[in-house]
Parts: C-alpha cells; sequence; structure tokens
C-alpha cells in the first residue's frame, strides 16, 4: 500500500519534472542566478527561511513550507492565527472556550485540554509555546511566519506530528527604522500597531514594539444585552541586541500579552440527538434564531496574561556555529461560558489554566568538506497549576426534589518534564544531489495530581463557589520515549528545478485526562512519505509546485465527550493521502495571479468508539470514516496589482479561498460538520515615497456564517450542538506612516 501510494507521487512528480527540465534547458543562465540569490523581483521571489534549521530559500527547501513575509501579513491583513489558516493551503483553524485547534494536511487537534498537547507545534521565535491558549495572541511586527507541513520529528520534536508553525519578529537594526499603523473599522475596531528599532550605542541596538485591539462584540448575550465575541487586547515587546564582536551575538527579548473581553462563548447550533430534547429548550428556554446571538444567564469571559523572556545567544567559531535559546514563559486564563446552550439557568463551566514553563536549547552546526552537520539538545519543563474545570448545575430547574447545587469540579496539577537530543548530517553527493539523514530521540515524564467530585448537598446560589467535599484523589506518573529518524534525498535537475523526497516520523506526547479516573493514554506515532518537485521558470515570474504525501498513523488520540467530561482516547490507525499543488505567475511587471489545490484523502483505518449521542448502539467501526478538520477540497485564488504612480504605488488585491465539508467529531454526523464555503477579501492601499500609506479592506466580503469549530455537548443537557463561527463581514480603513 505505501510503495504503491508513493510511487504514484513520484509518477506525478516526474511527469512535472520533465516539463520543467525542458523548458529549464532553453532558460538564459541569468535565470538561475536570479534564484539562486532569491532576488526576483516578481511576486514569485524567494523568501529566505530557516524551517530547516538552516537559512534556505523557500524554492530550495526539501519541505512542504509556507512562508509570508511581515509585509504580506500586513497587506492582507493578516493578524492572528485564524487569519493565517485562512491564507494557506491545507491549514484550518478552530476554538473553543480559548483554546486555539490548528490542523494542517487534516491533522489536528479537535479539543485540547490542560491534560493535553496539540499535534501542531506552535513556535515564537525558536521557543515551543506549549499552551493553546497562548497561542491566540494578536501577531505584530513580525518578519515572517514559517508554516512546516507533515510531522517534524528530527528538528522539532514532540508534538509536531501535524507540522509546525513558526513566527520569527523583527530584530533590533543597526540604522532608525519605525513605524505607526492605526486602523478603524465596523464593530467599532480600533487596531494600533508601531515599533521604534536602532542603536543606542557602539555594539548595542533595540527595538520596540507594541499592538493594542478594541472591538465591540460580533453578537449579543439577549439574556443581559452585553456584547460577545468582542475583542479587548493589548500586546509589548522588547528586545535588546549585544554585538561585542563579529563572532558574538546576545539577545534579549521580554514580551507580554493580556485580554480582557467577552470572547470565546458556546453558540447553539442544532440538537445533537433528534430523539432527545435539549433540556433547556424542554424546560422553557430560549435559544437565539440568530447564531451569532446567544440566549444565556451567564456571559462569556476571557481573561488570559502571558509574558516571557528569552535569551538567545550565537557565536560563529572557526569550525561551527553555537545557538543557545534560554527561555521562561508564564500563561494564565480564565474562562467562562455556558455550555447548556439556552437561557435557562442550568449549567455553565469555568475553565482556568495557570502554566508556567521553561526551556533550554543549545544547536551546533558547520560544514566539512562536502559534509554539513548540526546536532542539537533541547530540555523543556512545564508546570500547570491549579488547571481544570467546574460546572455547577442547578438540579431544581432539571425537576430535581430540591433546590440544590449539583457541581461537577475537576482541578489539578500537571508536570511535564521532557529532553531530547538531535542530530542531521547532509552530503552533497553531486552537483545535483544532497542526501540527508537524522534522527531526534525523546523523553519525557508526566505527573498528575488531582481531584474530581461531585456535590450534591448545597442550595444552589450562582456564582457561589465549589467548597470542597470528600474527594476522588489521584497521584501518579507516566514516562514516555520514542526515537524519530527522517531521510531526503534532493535533486537539483536544473537552474530553475528542484524536487525532494522525504521519509520522517513524528511523535505526540501521552497523558492524562483531568477529572476522570483513567489510565494515561498513551502516544501516537506516525510515519511520512513525501515527494515535491518546485519549479521557478521565465526569470522567476512563475512559480509552480506539487507535492504528494501519504501519512500512516498509530494510536491516534482523539477527544470524546463523555458524561461531564472530554476525554482523549486512543484510535488503533488512521491514514492521509494528499496532493498540494500552487501555481503563481507575474505575465506582466506590477500584476500577478495564482492559486493553490490541496486534496485530503484522511480515514481512520481501524478505530471503536461510542458515540454520546447513541450510547445504546454500542461500540460503532469507524473504519473510513473522515478525521475531524479535514475538508477532502480546499483552494484558494488570488490577484494582485501593484503600479507606481508619481511619487506613490498603488496596490489592489483581491482574495478568495474555499473550505470543503468539515466533521468535527469522528463519527461524521452531519449535525456536528460543517459544508463546504467560501469566503472572499479585498484592499486597496496607496503609499507615498514620504512613508504615509492608507488602505482600505473589507473581509469576508459575502458575510459567509459557517462554523469554525463545533462538538456535542454532554448528555445531561440533551445533546445541544454547540461551537464558534468564522467572524463576519469587516471593513475599514488604516492609516500608517514609516520611517
Amino acid at each position: 500500500m505505501r510503495k504503491s501510494v508513493v510511487t504514484k507521487w513520484m509518477l506525478l512528480a516526474g511527469v512535472a519534472l520533465s516539463a520543467g527540465s525542458a523548458q529549464a534547458e532553453q532558460a538564459a543562465s541569468e535565470a538561475g542566478r536570479a534564484v539562486d540569490d532569491a532576488a526576483s523581483s516578481g511576486a514569485t521571489g524567494d523568501i529566505v527561511v530557516t524551517a530547516l534549521r538552516r537559512e534556505t530559500t523557500l524554492q530550495k527547501t526539501p519541505a512542504a513550507v509556507a512562508a509570508i513575509s511581515g509585509e504580506e501579513l500586513q497587506a492582507r491583513g493578516i493578524s492572528d492565527i485564524q487569519d493565517l489558516a485562512a491564507a494557506v493551503p491545507s491549514v484550518s483553524f478552530g476554538q473553543t472556550i480559548g483554546q486555539a485547534h490548528i490542523a494542517v494536511r487534516g491533522i489536528g487537534s479537535d479539543v485540547v485540554t490542560a491534560g493535553q498537547d496539540p499535534r501542531v507545534a506552535f513556535y515564537q521565535d525558536g521557543v515551543y509555546i506549549a499552551r493553546p491558549g497562548a497561542q491566540l495572541g494578536g501577531m505584530f511586527d513580525v518578519d515572517r511566519v514559517e508554516v512546516l507541513k507533515g510531522p517534524q520529528g528530527t528538528l522539532y520534536g514532540r508534538n509536531a506530528t501535524g507540522g509546525a508553525v513558526s513566527v520569527v519578529s523583527r530584530k533590533p537594526t543597526d540604522t532608525l527604522e519605525g513605524y505607526v499603523r492605526t486602523g478603524y473599522g465596523n464593530y467599532n475596531a480600533v487596531t494600533l500597531d508601531g515599533a521604534i528599532s536602532g542603536p543606542i550605542a557602539e555594539t548595542l541596538t533595540a527595538r520596540i514594539a507594541g499592538h493594542f485591539e478594541h472591538r465591540d462584540g460580533y453578537g449579543k448575550n439577549l439574556v443581559t444585552g452585553k456584547d460577545i465575541d468582542d475583542k479587548r487586547e493589548v500586546a509589548l515587546r522588547g528586545a535588546i541586541a549585544w554585538r561585542p564582536s563579529d563572532r558574538l551575538e546576545l539577545l534579549t527579548t521580554v514580551d507580554y500579552f493580556r485580554e480582557s473581553d467577552n470572547a470565546f462563548g458556546l453558540h447553539y447550533f442544532n440538537q445533537g440527538n433528534p430523539n432527545v430534547p435539549v433540556l433547556g429548550l424542554k424546560l422553557g428556554g430560549l435559544a437565539a434564531r440568530n447564531s451569532r446571538d446567544i440566549y444565556s444567564d451567564v456571559d462569556p469571559k476571557a481573561r488570559t496574561r502571558s509574558w516571557g523572556i528569552t535569551e538567545e545567544i550565537s557565536f560563529d567559531a572557526d569550525w561551527a556555529k553555537l545557538r543557545s535559546i534560554t527561555s521562561y514563559r508564564k500563561f494564565k486564563g480564565f474562562y467562562l461560558t455556558d455550555i447548556d446552550g439556552t437561557s435557562v439557568q442550568l449549567a455553565y463551566d469555568k475553565l482556568f489554566e495557570n502554566a508556567k514553563q521553561f526551556s533550554q536549547e543549545v544547536q551546533l552546526d558547520g560544514e566539512v568538506d562536502r559534509f554539513a552537520w548540526l546536532v542539537g539538545a533541547l530540555y523543556f519543563h512545564e508546570k500547570n497549576d491549579g488547571a481544570g474545570s467546574e460546572i455547577p448545575i442547578n438540579s431544581v430547574v432539571a425537576g430535581g426534589p430540591f433546590s440544590l447545587r449539583q457541581a461537577f469540579l475537576s482541578i489539578g496539577d500537571l508536570k511535564t518534564e521532557s529532553f531530547s537530543a538531535y542530530a542531521r548530517v547532509t552530503f552533497d553527493a553531486t552537483d545535483w544531489l544532497k542526501l540527508t539523514a537524522g534522527g531526534r530521540y525523546n523523553w519525557e515524564k508526566k505527573s498528575i495530581s488531582d481531584v474530581f467530585q461531585f456535590d450534591f448537598s448545597r442550595p444552589y446560589v450562582p456564582g457561589a463557589p465549589i467548597i470542597p467535599i470528600p474527594p476522588f484523589p489521584r497521584s501518579t506518573s507516566d514516562s514516555f520515549s520514542g526515537f524519530t529518524p527522517s531521510a531526503t534525498a534532493e535533486l537539483r535537475l536544473s537552474p530553475s528545478v528542484f524536487a525532494y523526497f522525504t521519509y520522517s516520523q513524528g511523535f505526540k506526547s501521552g497523558g492524562y485526562n483531568i477529572g476522570v479516573a483513567q489510565a494515561a493514554f498513551r502516544p501516537e506515532k506516525i510515519k511520512s512519505y513525501e515527494a515535491g518537485v518546485k519549479t521557478t521558470t521565465f526569470d522567476g515570474r512563475l512559480k509552480a509546485n506539487l507535492i504528494g504525501f501519504h501519512y500512516d498513523y498509530s494510536n491516534l488520540q482523539v477527544s470524546q465527550v463523555r458524561g461531564q467530561s472530554t476525554l482523549v482516547e486512543n484510535a488503533a490507525a488512521a491514514k492521509v493521502d494528499g496532493i498540494e499543488a500552487e501555481l503563481i505567475a507575474e505575465p506582466v511587471r506590477g500584476f500577478s495571479f495564482g492559486g493553490n489545490l490541496s486534496y485530503l484523502d484522511a480515514k481512520y483505518k481501524d478505530f471503536l468508539s461510542i458515540d454520546p449521542i447513541n450510547v445504546a448502539a454500542g461500540p460503532q467501526d469507524l473504519s473510513g470514516n473522515r478525521l475531524t478538520q479535514a475538508p477532502k477540497i480546499s483552494y484558494a485564488l488570488f490577484a494582485q496589482g501593484k503600479w507606481d504612480v508619481g511619487d506613490y504605488t498603488l496596490t489592489l488585491r483581491g482574495d478568495y479561498n474555499r473550505i470543503g465539508l468539515q466533521y468535527f467529531t469522528p463519527f461524521n454526523n452531519p449535525i456536528v460538520a460543517q459544508d463546504g464555503y467560501g469566503v472572499g477579501s479585498a484592499l486597496a492601499r496607496i503609499e507615498s515615497e514620504a512613508g504615509w500609506s492608507v488602505e482600505a479592506y473589507v473581509r469576508n466580503i459575502g458575510n459567509t456564517k459557517a462554523i469554525a469549530q463545533t462538538y456535542v455537548s454532554s448528555g445531561m443537557f440533551g445533546f445541544p450542538v454547540l461551537g464558534a463561527l468564522i467572524p463576519p463581514r469587516t471593513y475599514g480603513l488604516t492609516l500608517g506612516y514609516k520611517l
């Protein structure tokens, strides 16, 4: 099976290679030099990336990497992970109750709680950000964002079975530079971004950047009249670089983020089981007709705060380069949301996290003759104190005999300690062939000390805390380990045609379900086979890429609602086959167009599970069902014009993104799914040589209403289908000035 699939991908790549090679033989030698220097003036000009822990141009990177520069992020209005997912093929995004769910090629995390880890690793300036809630902050003053697709077990280690997202901030500069941008849009959206950078002494440079966003809600709580899904966030970052010599640099970065709003409310979409009425509606409660609104006895709340400090040391010796990254981070999150979906005072959920993480990574890379080598080691420690949830239930409205407060409480302290060592060697076999082999050994230990309890004994008082009664305590630990090898062959068939084949493995941590008397779930593992061809022709004005891949998963971790809890269990196996194609052209200077297409066939191969909506049916064989957040077809199109008019530059751009049918549970229930939909956006910008700019934008032009993430809530409340929506149509103006 594997060999036949890989053979198909290689045949597809061969067809494109033969066509590209024939054309490349006729191309001028200057075209090859333009590609090598990454200096093409066209829209297809290469971006220098560090996805493989070394600098390469995007078109000469032997991996499926999408990179967007900071300038393009601004031009396309991409300010957070949700915007980024819409701009990158094979990437989808959802969120529930303040937790980011990033999926790459259908591999993501449908539900992430404090005891679990995501499948797509998120990095900020080389530092792994463990908590999904800390990934939702705005992206500002960014040099570039790199999205690595497929398992990154060798260079990125644990929790990167689906891929990795790397956000690279702008660094202090040797010359004075800066900018400020402010905008206003519908929903009274006010934004302010700015940065200033330059030298402060002979060997010392610094950079300060900030971001502020304040917006009214996209909907209302029709019970209280307050906005929901609003935004109130502020972020700051400061960096100081000291270069005492040409060989040594020390970069210290401090960042801070705060959010305090009524975001992440759960919207009511449907009745999960047609034979079981939603309890709140049965009791006379109301649910909003407009799914952007909610009927809730409590307003949703999101209160998050995070900060971190990172010290990066780079030393260039004669024989190798040394890089050390030391980081300490804290994240605190509190979320409150209604989980019965109606106006009845029935139940709500409080979620809380208080996480601290420390990491130390050391890398050493060099070259000897025709060999390039890299070795590294990473130590990671995280402690999440008081993580868990509290669910008060008003039993009297549900027909209970007394006005008692029933509640479920789960709270625990989780610790993760991880160590890994890795190495990679690249051999320049010939002028046109490079061979690379690498591997990483991962070891980690997870410990949990938690309590979970039911409280049936006190009067129901909205907002009253739960007083601990005899709980069900647990204190245990487990360790997990694994080796993840990789091998790559790179072929430069001409100055304009580059091809590669990669075999790699990935490893995702095991863990615990807080509040469930269950043994640790096992790590999941993946084997990946990928072949690709990348072509850049016509003096850099035409880029065409084709990639095919096949994944084999074992012990795939999936989330399910069980009673009052959401827990993770291991599926036996899954497989993913896919093709990605990209074409970008600049037929005339200043005008470019293009698009990308993704095809995914992502299915469970062997998986038995009980559907919480229909427990009486017993275990169901889900073999052949599609994975969650895995649309079979998705594509994106764009057109952009950029012209000089006197002392001004005019830019016009339009984008259209189409995402196919997505399921949000492994049971592929159409009630818990989103049909295919498309979203368009447009912008117009005028820039002056003096540094001023004015931009008008509109996003989600058609005001498409689509589900970003959804799940079936507990049967205790009649299985209401709850979740989050993509943003509605937004538009506005942005003014900017650049030094």
